[in-house]
């Protein structure tokens, strides 16, 4: 029977296994078929940078000469490249093995003071990384800051060698001397790429290539999310086998049913033409025609398997593992939306597991993970709250949070009920608090609705984090405001999230039916013949844009984006909930105050100055990263914070933060602060701590035991 390697490729979450491959690899096993080696090649790639093979390699790279604006035919701006340099700092591979271990320690983790320097730590150590690549791709660590020829969906950047490789470059060396090489000792027959995001794309491409150059005989076939929205964003069908050329076919669509014809037809030595949601790369000359699509039915899929990915390797204390009981919307009307490979609705038709299906997955999977997320767009309220019974009267022991739609049918009682089965927290898409804008939407709600329902989960104790945006087509500046306004008079009651931006996208009713939104002269960008969102033209909310984007800011941001806690829905976020509550956000904001206890608390400057920007260089950074302009005041040092954000500081503060050199506790810098004459020095600390130019010195980093890295599983 045919062997098979499944690949997760580069750059997405570290923190924990996603849930694709598992749940085709569970899917064709129960249907007879050999396991897959699972490969997780984001978290494998991590890990090798910082092993001795990989630091041997990075020195080397670095030492190198390169030129940072010159790729093949394009051309970076040299201001862009000097303000994502900026960022970047040396390289501390002790401080990236002591963050790791800090992660995955079921102490240290909920220490906050230990997880942020761990974090910073490792974006610290990805903004290193990246210079070997485009300097500034790795945002926020594990999220990809694509260079714009790549970032608008173009198919010509992406099939365009010399920048897939230079985006590559951090990962180059893993791939040559551990991934390529057991790939070509595996005697595989089949090699599968699973790409569920938008970053993850250019990545995948490139390893496709490589594959393809090492071992020419293998079948090679790669789906998720992502292939199916070039599918469906694709200008032209021509283009999408430009981009995936070196494949020889795609999994459009949900891909249990596909995997498995795959796997039939190499055992029987034919090609896959028999399932809808393959398409065969046209050197495979006509195929018959096929209906499109095929949606799986839930109650042929066994429960997931997750236990062959490397939960040794990932970046938290203990697994969280993603379960999908549902599959596409049941209120499917939101005129935004467009999710999923949609026919005439918003996403892709609604089915959902029966409440025994539910049970028995879930009593199955808290024996392996105590953490499950509802991986779903949304669960129908009467299933969530018998679902919840069932876990009472079971007895069963475990946390677990979803999506859910905000329903009058959230009473008090029903929302102490989900608490005591296990709800931790979950996420509400909210959108607007505008009744007009919400009534474009379709969203069916009401602003005083939302309210109640945020309040019983919130009184239950059950976090809430909340998702909404601005800019919806013809809003104005004070409906925007009314959504801003919303969030801050209800900040008790709800623990993440925030308000992003409208993004028009091809599938969705707006862009279908634009004289209803008054939108007009819908384009794609310039060169995006794959994009997936598009450009328009609407006088209200783009002439709203720039205040309602200033006010936005009194929201707060997080400390941190994905995938790191404060953002929605990600692991370290549930994994704090759980342990702090709805206090959760609280407990955060006061790693940012002073309290008395400070006094005797060494504190360590967290940053070091840097030699003064160019001030074209500054304005560049405030674009790329949105900072205010007003920010950056003219004849201030400029300060590089561990984890690469600029700081402007006054002159006198390099006197501050030089007493912090060394662990230093507040009354001791007191005591020698005398001579710098200040009226307030605890104004001055405090401002130090919130902006996190100091932090709380831990004892976390250690030699020893911490120093090697975790070694790279074998495929089995």
């Amino acid at each position: 029977m045919a062997k098979v390697a499944l690949l997760y490729p580069p750059v997405t979450d570290p923190t924990s296994g996603y849930h694709s491959l598992s749940y085709i690899d569970s899917y064709a096993r129960a249907q007879g078929h050999p396991a897959a080696d699972l490969v997780d090649v984001n978290i494998e790639a991590f890990h090798y940078s910082y092993s001795p093979a990989g630091l041997a390699w990075l020195d080397q790279e670095l030492a190198a000469p390169r030129d940072y604006h010159t790729y093949g035919n394009y051309t970076l701006n040299p201001e862009v490249v000097a303000a994502h340099m900026l960022r970047v700092g040396d390289p501390d591979p002790q401080r990236v093995r002591d963050a790791v271990a800090t992660l995955q320690d079921p102490e240290r983790f909920y220490d906050y003071g230990q997880y942020q320097e761990a974090v910073d730590g490792i974006i610290a150590w990805q903004n290193c990384m990246s210079l070997t690549g485009f300097p500034g791709q790795f945002r926020e660590g594990f999220h990809l800051e694509a260079p714009p020829m790549l970032g608008v969906g173009s198919a010509k950047a992406l099939t365009d060698h010399a920048l897939l490789s230079r985006l590559n470059r951090p990962y180059q060396s893993y791939y040559e001397t551990v991934l390529l090489p057991r790939l070509a000792r595996g005697g595989y027959d089949m090699i599968g790429l699973n790409i569920t995001y938008q970053w993850q794309l250019p990545f995948a491409l490139w390893l496709a290539r490589l594959v393809r150059e090492r071992l020419p005989g293998v079948f090679l076939v790669a789906g998720g999310t992502e292939v199916s929205d070039v599918f469906k964003s694709a200008a032209e069908r021509s283009v999408v086998f430009q981009v995936f050329d070196s494949l020889d076919a795609i999994v459009v669509g949900e891909g249990e049913t596909a995997y498995v014809e795959l796997l039939e037809a190499l055992d029987a030595g034919r090609l896959p033409t028999m399932h809808p949601n393959i398409r065969l790369h046209p050197r495979y000359g006509a195929v018959r025609a096929l209906p499109m699509l095929h949606y799986e039915k839930l109650s042929t899929v066994p429960t997931p398997d997750f236990s062959r990915l490397p939960w040794d390797q990932y970046l938290s204390p203990e697994p969280f593992v993603y379960y999908s009981p549902s599959r596409g919307c049941y209120w499917n009307k939101c005129t935004f939306c467009d999710y999923g490979l949609n026919t005439d609705g918003p996403t892709s038709p609604w089915r959902q597991d029966t409440v025994d299906t539910m049970i028995r997955d879930v009593t199955e999977l808290s024996k392996f993970a105590k953490f499950i997320y509802f991986s779903v767009d949304v669960l129908a309220p009467a299933t969530i709250l018998r679902f919840a019974e069932q876990v009472v009267d079971r007895g069963l022991d475990f946390r677990w949070g979803a999506e859910i739609r905000l329903e009058k049918y959230w009473s008090d009682e029903r929302c102490a009920l989900l608490k005591r089965s296990g709800c931790t927290a979950i996420s509400v898409g909210f959108e607007s608090a505008n009744q007009r804008i919400l009534d474009l939407i379709d969203k069916g709600t009401r602003p005083d609705r939302v309210h109640q329902t945020i309040t019983a989960m919130s009184k239950a104790g059950i976090g809430v984090q909340m998702m909404g945006f601005t800019g919806f087509p013809t809003e104005t500046r004070e409906e925007a405001m009314d959504s801003i306004d919303f969030l801050l008079e209800h900040r008790d009651l709800w623990t993440f999230g925030g308000l992003g931006d409208f993004v028009l996208t091809p599938g969705a009713i707006v862009a279908k039916q634009p004289e209803r939104f008054g939108i007009t002269n819908i384009r794609r960008p310039p060169g995006g013949d794959i994009a997936p969102a598009l450009m328009y033209d609407e006088p209200i909310s783009e002439a709203a844009k720039d205040d309602v984007t200033e006010a936005k800011r009194r929201l707060g941001a997080g400390h941190y984006d994905r995938p790191w806690l404060g953002a929605v829905d990600t692991p370290h976020t549930f994994f704090y909930h759980d342990r702090y509550g709805t206090a959760v956000r609280r407990h955060l904001e006061r790693d940012r105050e002073m309290s008395p206890e400070d006094e005797d608390t060494p504190f360590v400057v967290n940053g070091r100055f840097i030699p003064q920007p160019d001030p074209a260089v500054l304005s560049r950074y405030c674009d790329l990263y949105a900072v205010p302009r007003s920010a950056f005041p003219a004849g201030r040092l400029a300060f590089r914070r561990d984890d690469g954000p600029i700081f402007l500081l006054p002159k006198s503060t390099k006197l501050y933060l030089n007493l912090f050199s060394e662990p230093t506790t507040l009354a001791e810098a007191r005591a020698r602060a005398w001579v710098l004459a200040t009226t307030d020095i605890a104004r001055t600390w405090q401002t130090l701590i919130r902006l996190r130019l100091i932090r709380r010195h831990t004892t976390a980093r250690v030699g020893g035991c911490f120093t090697a890295p975790i070694p790279l599983r074998p495929a089995t």
